[in-house]
């Protein structure tokens, strides 16, 4: 029975240790705290807007920072962009999704000290691309060099959808199926097809075309043999006028007549 209990003793003991080791990895450090300035809204498929975290220290001990920052949200992490940002270039970071949640943590210290009466800024550059939108929560979290998290600050904000970026169901989509033992067939009311009707004009009109030029050809023969004709009837009635004034006028004595 003692041996029970003291086994019992030694494991709860081993627990304690393991808990009171593990915390100030979970927990933030005495002495420490980070303030995160966010805008209150973003616009899916606007511009990008400034996220900045400032962590100050109460201790005497300078130390270097790391940057963490996690983006909690149920929009789909294809849209969201992030860009850390030190001394106007971009710094690289190394991006994990999990869930709901997408972290960005820098890949090398930040370039500022924290020390007592000084402080080390984070700034990122975010923005959502459409069309999905919905509230999102920042969190910034600083980081010593051993990795031993100092502080945590956070903010919300909102993500405006992007309406005019989403599909428009199309009207066959939207269409009632047909009933059942319905027969198939074109609507009573269809209108045609522009695309029909603009082949028929370029068919008339080529027919047309094709047409204009023998037309044309016929109607100058009828024109050039209705113009020989009147000149040969033109021509024929001279010719009897010629003749009739030709003919003799006087009296002629008949035969036997007295003289």
């Amino acid at each position: 029975m003692r041996g029970v209990t003291a086994l019992t003793g030694a494991l709860l003991a081993g627990a304690a240790v393991s808990t009171a080791w593990q915390a100030p990895a979970f927990a933030d450090q005495p002495g420490f705290s980070v303030a995160v300035d966010a805008p209150d809204e973003f616009t899916a498929a606007g511009q990008a807007k400034t996220i900045t975290a400032v962590v100050t220290s109460q201790n005497r001990q300078c130390r270097k920072v790391r940057w963490a920052l996690l983006v909690h949200s149920g929009i789909d992490p294809g849209q969201l962009k992030v860009t850390r940002v030190e001394e106007e270039r971009e710094f690289r970071v190394q991006t994990r999704t999990e869930g709901d949640t997408t972290q960005f943590v820098d890949e090398a210290l930040d370039p500022g000290v924290l020390c007592r009466g000084r402080t080390v800024t984070g700034r990122w550059q975010v923005e959502f691309d459409g069309p999905a939108g919905g509230a999102v929560q920042f969190e910034a979290q600083a980081f010593d060099v051993r990795d031993r998290l100092l502080s945590t600050g956070g903010a919300a904000a909102e993500v405006e959808g992007d309406e005019e970026a989403q599909p428009v169901p199309s009207e066959e989509a939207t269409a009632e199926p047909p009933a059942a033992g319905a027969e198939a067939g074109p609507p009573a009311d269809t209108p045609a097809a522009p695309e029909a009707e603009q082949a028929g004009d370029t068919a008339l009109a080529s027919q047309e075309s094709s047409l204009l030029g023998p037309g044309l050809i016929v109607g100058g023969v009828f024109v050039f043999l209705g113009v020989l004709l009147l000149a040969r009837l033109r021509a024929r009635a001279r010719e009897a006028r010629r003749r009739a004034q030709a003919l003799p006028t006087g009296f002629y004595t008949m035969p036997g007549a007295p003289r």
